[in-house]
């Protein structure tokens, strides 16, 4: 029987969610790239359990960037990294191995791509966030002012920055940037938040950023800010909907589902030597525009009905 090839799967969070996935059932509650990864391998006819298994591993990513993650690791003979940030942490401290990434906005200017070291599928979430913000904003026209969480001094979160705020502007939206660095400072942010009178009308929204900070965070971020501060929260993935308000982008089941076939094509080569799989890039029927029904009344929102939105 052939060895069962490992892949290291990594992404930004609480480390205490690390496990050992040998079987379909045991992806719940993982990040959707890791479920759309085995529904794709399933489909080229690769077996969770018998062809490979999945070492699902979070870590904060000052650790990342340390090197301390990967000093721990068991030695796989493949690297999934869940963001760019993790994606660079990965060619630093494990040099020998190929990585594979669900979503690399400017995957153009990435050296480890460049040197074909990483490879895997860009969902352009850094070029589109203005549109997001367009989506955000229909879904919620009375807002007069968005708070942008981000993270600070990381290129790809700036430029984020930069496109919601222009697009918030050109409407005569209030931008508030807020920056987050660590888990710690988001809880901070976001328990000042002022929330909203029930029944007020809703003039201020939150909006995500695509950061693997933030990602790790979702399901604490959406408590915070639509159950407790009862604000609207949009953003840039659709994963989180129903539980969050809407979101605008390619899903993260999308994402891992399109770089199936990168990670195959890798592990189980045609034949030795065979060329380094190209990034794909996401194509605008890849986008969704998502919004939650059961949300939007928890919020005392009124929906309006627009072509294109999804109302879940």
């Amino acid at each position: 029987m052939a060895k069962k090839k490992r892949i290291l799967a990594l992404a930004v969070g609480d480390p205490r969610f690390n496990r050992l996935i040998d079987h379909p059932s045991m992806s719940y509650g993982v990040r959707p790239y890791v479920s759309g990864l085995v529904q794709g391998l399933t489909r080229l006819r690769r077996t969770l359990g018998t062809d490979y298994v999945v070492y699902y591993q979070q870590d904060w990513h000052q650790n990342m960037e340390n090197g301390q993650t990967f000093r721990k690791m068991q030695k796989p003979e493949l690297i999934y990294a869940m963001s760019t940030a993790v994606t660079r942490a990965a060619g630093e401290h494990a040099e020998d191995l190929q990585i594979v990434f669900p979503n690399c906005s400017e995957h153009e200017t990435e050296d480890l791509v460049k040197a074909k070291r990483a490879t895997g599928f860009s969902a352009r979430r850094t070029q589109t966030a203005g549109e997001c913000f367009d989506r955000f904003l229909k879904t919620v026209p009375t807002l007069k002012e968005v708070i942008i969480l981000h993270r600070p001094n990381y290129h790809v979160a700036d430029k984020a920055l930069e496109l919601v705020t222009k697009a918030a502007e050109s409407k005569g939206i209030k931008p508030k940037p807020l920056a987050v660095s660590s888990h710690t400072e988001l809880e901070r942010e976001l328990s000042n938040l002022t929330g909203r009178p029930v029944d007020a009308e809703a003039t201020v929204g939150v909006h995500v950023t695509p950061v693997d900070l933030l990602f790790a965070a979702m399901p604490w971020i959406i408590r915070w800010v639509q159950e407790t501060k009862n604000l609207p929260a949009f953003f840039p993935v659709t994963d989180w909907v129903p539980s969050g308000l809407g979101g605008y982008g390619v899903s993260q089941f999308r994402c891992g589902e399109r770089t199936a076939t990168h990670v195959h094509q890798l592990l189980w080569p045609k034949k030795k030597g065979s060329s380094f799989p190209r990034v794909s890039v996401a194509a605008k029927k890849d986008f969704e525009w998502v919004v939650s029904g059961a949300a939007a009344q928890a919020l005392g929102l009124e929906l309006p009905r627009i072509a294109g939105m999804r109302v879940i």
